[in-house]
């Protein structure tokens, strides 16, 4: 007898935790890859090597480099689309009703990112405090950023992906908050810009600061703007 897959929501919560999980691992040792490729010479003196931002320094080296080490900068950019349309796949294969997609998506996103520096820690010893410096994403340019800020906006992902697969299928209110949209895409500019303006620093050293009142407020007006959206009264089916 064939074993259906599982239907239940709670199923499959368990299963994509399971297979983001598992993703993140993936992505902790590919890291664990490159820094022996990028630094052996450091790999004897592991105390030292963690104290700077590997995949910063993997990013310059790569930058600076020529030939086939030059071309594993592609391989990575391949690399993070791949991750994506893992996730994208995922949370496509497991929705059932409106709303599911959405929130296993953020859900999943959020678990990746969070598990990735978990991982990324009991294997190298890094990053070696929340202050740390780290490339988040190549596309289309670099994102760089202390490592607290990715995981911040992760646990609001992961609040809001557990609010929506909760309310999958329910009702929301009849008339759309739009101004609670603009809020939201007022405030991911916010946080984006503040990953984007110390990116030309990030080449072959650590950016002397974070410009984190961008990302405060971002960050902000992206919970009030979700509060917004997420908390109203209901009355027809949802369309997330």
């Amino acid at each position: 007898m064939v074993e259906r897959l599982p239907t239940s929501r709670t199923g499959r919560v368990v299963a994509l935790v399971i297979l983001v999980v598992a993703l993140a691992y993936i992505e902790a040792a590919v890291v664990v890859y490159l820094r022996e490729v990028l630094a052996p010479a450091r790999m004897a003196h592991f105390p030292d090597a963690v104290r700077e931002p590997l995949p910063l320094l993997s990013y310059a080296r790569l930058e600076q480099a020529g030939g086939e080490i030059a071309s594993l900068l592609k391989v990575e950019v391949i690399r993070e689309v791949a991750a994506l349309g893992v996730l994208f796949g995922v949370a496509l294969g497991f929705r059932r009703r409106a709303g599911e997609f959405l929130g296993f998506f953020l859900l999943g996103f959020a678990l990746w990112d969070i598990f990735y520096y978990v991982f990324l820690k009991m294997l190298l010893g890094w990053p070696a405090s929340p202050a740390t410096w780290d490339i988040l994403f190549l596309i289309p340019v670099p994102w760089v950023a202390p490592v607290w800020a990715p995981l911040m906006v992760s646990a609001v992902l992961l609040v809001t992906g557990a609010v929506v697969l909760r309310r999958a299928g329910r009702t929301i209110k009849t008339k759309k908050p739009l101004g609670a949209y603009l809020v939201i895409l007022v405030g991911t500019a916010g946080i984006l810009a503040s990953f984007f303006l110390r990116t030309s620093e990030a080449f072959g050293s650590v950016p002397q600061r974070f410009d984190w009142p961008w990302f405060l407020a971002g960050w902000l007006l992206g919970v009030v703007g979700l509060v917004w959206l997420l908390g109203g009264s209901s009355s027809r089916r949802s369309r997330l």
